[in-house]
């Protein structure tokens, strides 16, 4: 496993599953049939999806996997707890329901990008089988190419400098609490909005599209959570990062780290206030120096001489700790932006647009994930209680602020009309 890959299974669980989801929308009903040899064909592509988990009593690691895979009906909720014993040992599932697509993975298995990918080279190959002659224009990993043995690469620590390691505990944040669904699941409110008009609308507050959400995320938990029952505890939006875009890889596996944005509950908070708040620090912690320094706390523990040395129980009972103290207990929400889904012209025809969906945790029933294709922003919310108070705030100010209709749709699971 990759350094950042050893980190979900010790912490994996029904109410943390490490699985998220990446979709594709298609202007035509799936065929299941043309799909099951499309994964085949793409499976040889990527050998860091071909791979089972492996465990002994000092240590786990992915071997290969050359089981048949198989694709399935979807008939449970989003990111699910993952049983790999049910899927022949993989640790994905290709999921198709109507003229949906979706990707499900177990979060050692690669980050967003690396899912991405490897959906992309997925469609190329289902509608080439179609029939449809596409120009890959160098955006897709092509099915018939040879893997390179940079894509399979432990791009976290190729970078890691131990010189610059530091673990330091941030404040506790403010959690948000709900009604728990029973039975518990998970249910998704998502929302589409055009990426042109959001662009608009975040220009006039001089912001990049991920600052102007974020700090519109924080605003609505204030307004709908806090109130006015001012609280010590900070919001904090965890945004993860991918970091390829400032240090070069190919890997299709895990690169990336978390952004924590802190922001001090006060009376009167507003959009502008928080916006600038937010803006300082993006900019100010992504920076390479920043980015650096968040690679050596994050492989600091794992490439730890005695942590390595100790029997997998020991290191596990340490994982559970830095996770929940160092991790869940100073976040409100994740706040993930996998960007845009960038597809060859002959290929975006056929897609109707894309979804991302992140699985929430027990101290974060409430996560935000989100990517574009073909012109439309789909915003996907997943929660383990019943309000809805926060999303509906988040959704009616951008579709007042962008001047366009919201189209809001749900997977229905444990609503009724009344709460969407």
């Amino acid at each position: 496993m990759d350094t950042a890959a050893k980190l979900f299974p010790a912490v994996t669980r029904r109410t943390n599953t490490s699985v998220y989801r990446i979709s594709a929308i298609l202007k035509e009903e799936v065929c299941k049939e043309t799909l099951q040899q499309a994964v085949r064909d793409t499976l040889k592509r990527y050998p860091a999806f071909a791979v089972k988990l492996t465990s002994t009593s000092f240590d786990q690691y992915f071997e290969p996997n050359d089981a048949p895979f198989f694709v399935k009906h979807e008939v449970e909720y989003p990111c699910a707890l993952m049983k790999p014993e049910e899927n022949n040992g993989y640790l994905f599932l290709v999921l198709y329901y109507g003229n949906r697509i979706s990707l499900e993975a177990f979060h050692a298995l690669a980050d967003g990008a690396g899912a991405v990918e490897f959906l992309k080279t997925l469609l190329y190959r289902y509608f080439t089988l179609r029939g449809e002659k596409i120009d890959p224009e160098g955006k897709i990993l092509l099915p018939e190419d040879t893997p390179g043995a940079e894509e399979s690469e432990d791009a976290l620590l190729k970078y890691y400098d131990a010189d610059r390691s530091k673990v330091s505990k941030l404040p506790p944040a403010f959690k948000i609490k709900g009604t728990p669904y029973e039975p518990y699941g998970n249910n998704v409110l998502q929302g589409v909005v055009s990426v042109s008009a959001l662009k608009a609308a975040a220009k006039r507050s001089d912001a990049t599209i991920t600052e102007y959400l974020t700090a519109l995320l924080i605003l609505a938990i204030y307004r709908e959570a806090v109130r006015e029952e001012l609280d010590d505890e900070p919001i904090v939006i965890s945004v993860p990062v991918n970091l390829r875009s400032l240090f070069p890889s190919k890997t299709v596996r895990n690169f990336f780290c978390i952004l924590n944005l802190s922001v001090p509950i006060r009376t009167g908070m507003n959009f502008e206030s928080i916006l600038t708040e937010v803006q300082r620090q993006i900019r100010e912690k992504t920076s390479e120096e920043n980015l650096l320094g968040a690679i050596a706390e994050s492989c600091g523990v794992m490439e730890h001489p005695v942590v390595k040395a100790v029997p997998r129980f020991m290191r596990e009972a340490g994982t559970k700790f830095v996770f929940a103290f160092f991790g869940e207990d100073i976040k409100t929400m994740t706040l993930s932006n996998v960007g845009l889904i960038d597809l060859p012209a002959g290929l975006a025809k056929h897609v109707e647009r894309a979804e991302s969906i992140i699985y929430p945790t027990e101290r974060s029933p409430i996560n935000c994930c989100m990517c574009s294709v073909n012109g439309k922003l789909t915003i996907s919310f997943i929660k383990t209680i019943k309000e809805t108070a926060i999303i509906r705030y988040f959704f009616g100010f951008l579709a007042r602020e962008t001047g366009t209709d919201v189209e809001i749709y749900t997977n229905n699971w444990g609503i009724c009309d009344e709460q969407v």
